[in-house]
């Protein structure tokens, strides 16, 4: 399965840009309310168990306002 799974703090702008820019037609978050280390350690943690592409995080923000969530085909 082509896959990928990431965290963001907008996580359903995330899911329509990876399937406009790289054309996967689903997409769901997996977990909302995590801090940016848990999200941190969620996404790589998925994305080791479904082996899907990831690239670990972005611009550190503090509280829990990090989503972490998938895209595939």
């Amino acid at each position: 399965m082509a896959c990928r799974v990431g965290m963001s703090a907008t996580p359903a702008e995330r899911i329509k840009d990876w399937k406009k820019a790289e054309g996967y037609t689903q997409g769901r978050i997996l977990a909302t309310g995590l801090t940016y280390d848990e999200a941190l350690a969620r996404e790589k943690a998925e994305a080791t168990t479904r082996g899907c592409k990831q690239s670990g995080g972005g611009e550190r923000k503090e509280g829990r306002i990090w989503s972490v969530y998938i895209v595939w085909n």
